[in-house]
């Protein structure tokens, strides 16, 4: 009887645990895609993991502007709104913890199938990091993109080529990979990118005399987002103009494995992303913040035949954010752990 009792407390103490872990998730929609002229899986068991990318939004902001004009007899002055939202109260040490936990498993995974880990140093050796730097982790540091810092889990090694490469996309391994293949004797080549951010840009069709500009919050770990300041504008302006910036980054999981001979084309290759977003529920609480601002105008009358507006219209709404540190680390390795354990699961065939 009393066996019978331990093993119901048991079942429902492990229910709890797996409902609350499905609670914090929102609805995971994978997606793949690649060129497989072979099946990534057949070859050599070894593995390089090229690079393991976390990258954090902690600040964003969000500018909308009217400029100064008149048409007719009226005038009007400029107008400007600046929403800003970010978060104070993250835990460095949970996070590093949590990125650690992410890559571990990650390596443990492929350990076994009963594949061999290449080391960095012997990468390293290989043309395709020639002039290239090389950094080691633990390490959380700010990055050269608008509020995003990035994580290094401890003890990974990686390749570099520059201050740019180094913050933005660590690794840097654009067109390196299936090179990398072939120098490592045809090695399967791991790509990792998680990238975690909290808010969202809404949209408005108000084309009247109001600067206007929200932001939404919503922890999640995305399929593709562009990190933008307040000097960044769309179309073709920020194309030439250096000091404005736009950089797309995006969550998946990718593996490489030879190379062509003639197109230098990878011999096969796996891509894996997501639909769309993946909700991290039960951290941050959905809110919008918002600023406006309305343009200034007059208008010349027989009366009053000279009309001048003095200065320009200005408002600014700023919020700082205090999630639970641990909460908020436990919601990144949680969504990571599912992108990452369901392609990996996708290329061995499950």
């Amino acid at each position: 009887m009393k066996s019978k009792f331990n093993f119901l407390h048991l079942t429902i103490f492990l229910f709890a645990i797996s409902t609350v872990q499905a609670q914090q998730l929102g609805e995971f929609k994978p997606k793949d895609d690649g060129f497989k002229a072979n099946k990534i899986v057949d070859g050599p068991k070894k593995i390089y993991i090229s690079s393991f990318t976390i990258n954090f939004e902690i600040y964003k902001e969000a500018v909308d502007e009217k400029k100064a004009g008149g048409f007719g007899r009226s005038i009007k002055n400029a107008s400007k709104a600046k929403a800003a939202v970010g978060l104070s109260s993250l835990d460095k040490d949970a996070i590093q913890a949590k990125t650690d936990q992410l890559y571990a498993e990650f390596i443990a995974d492929f350990n076994n199938k009963g594949y061999e880990i290449i080391s960095a140093e012997e990468a390293g050796k290989s043309d395709s990091y020639k002039g290239w730097e090389k950094a080691v982790g633990p390490m959380l540091f700010e990055t050269d993109m608008t509020g995003i810092i990035a994580v290094v889990p401890t003890d990974y090694a990686y390749y570099y080529k520059d201050r740019n490469a180094f913050s933005s996309k660590l690794g840097g391994f654009d067109k390196t990979a299936q090179n990398l293949s072939s120098e490592l004797g045809d090695a399967l080549i791991a790509d990792v990118a998680l990238v975690y951010v909290f808010s969202s840009l809404g949209t408005d069709w108000n084309i009247g005399n109001q600067a206007k500009v929200k932001l939404f919050v919503n922890y999640r770990l995305v399929d593709t987002y562009t990190v933008t300041d307040e000097n960044t504008s769309a179309g073709l302006t920020s194309m030439f103009d250096k000091s404005k910036q736009a950089v797309g980054l995006a969550s998946y999981v990718n593996f490489t494995r030879g190379k062509l001979k003639i197109g230098g084309s990878p011999e096969s290759q796996y891509l894996g992303g997501m639909k769309s977003d993946l909700e991290i529920d039960g951290v941050l609480q959905k809110e919008k913040i918002a600023a406006y601002s309305t343009q200034t105008q007059a208008t010349a009358t027989l009366l009053n035949p000279i009309v001048s507006i003095r200065g320009d219209n200005y408002s600014e709404t700023t919020k700082w954010l205090k999630p639970d540190g641990g909460k908020y680390a436990e919601g990144m390795y949680l969504a990571g752990k599912k992108l990452l354990e369901y392609h990996t699961s996708e290329i061995f065939g499950k």
